[in-house]
């Protein structure tokens, strides 16, 4: 278990005292499933109101189409985590040559040349858990697309055929709520978009004053 190889990293490296470690103990298994299953992205529910709310991305086509977006992100950093990955297995092999070829007398050395090991060890146990997250992030936004297809039909080829539609009703949304709110910033932005769409909406702004 990798909490069991952390505690007794901490506890070797006397940086606690008795008492503390004694509490660590306790908690070993507490941490190893915190190790395991604590939140490294975002939650399908995250993904889905907080990404994908409805003033962003209007329709079903732009919801696709930002699925997109992230999935392509989250698999290009899977790729590049693997290449870290080996790198960093390549790395800790040779501290561990290295380690292996120090004297006995060059005690600090096999210190030092110790402790990188183990913290390349603990770097790699985490890239792990990353990896796994990224994975099942791509899988849920593998199922976002394969939902909105069933939604509507749209381009699932050419970005710029839905975006007519959807940034107009993306800037109205936006300026309802900048003038609900009175947040001018956000209706000047959503104006001009609008206005260079050729649309002529009415500005009402209500400041609640």
């Amino acid at each position: 278990m990798f909490s069991k190889d952390g505690l007794d990293n901490i506890q070797n490296a006397n940086i606690l005292s008795s008492n503390d470690v004694s509490t660590m103990k306790t908690l070993s298994k507490e941490l190893q499933r915190v190790f395991e299953v604590h939140q490294v992205f975002r939650t399908e529910t995250e993904m889905r109101y907080s990404v994908l709310d409805d003033v962003r991305f209007p329709t079903p086509a732009s919801k696709y189409w930002q699925s997109i977006r992230e999935q392509n992100v989250f698999y290009t950093n899977l790729i590049y985590l693997a290449c870290d990955y080996e790198e960093k297995q390549g790395n800790l092999e040779l501290l561990k040559i290295e380690l292996y070829e120090l004297k006995k007398e060059d005690t600090a050395r096999i210190k030092i040349k110790k402790a990188q090991i183990k913290r390349t060890e603990f770097q790699i146990a985490e890239m792990m858990i990353e990896a796994k997250d990224r994975v099942r992030e791509i899988a849920i936004w593998e199922q976002f697309k394969e939902e909105l297809k069933t939604l509507d039909k749209f381009d699932i080829e050419n970005a710029n055929t839905h975006q007519p539609e959807s940034l107009k009703l993306r800037w109205e949304r936006q300026l309802e709520i900048a003038q609900k709110t009175g947040h001018e910033s956000l209706g000047k932005n959503s104006l001009t978009g609008l206005m260079t769409m050729g649309e002529k909406p009415k500005i009402d702004y209500d400041k609640g004053e």
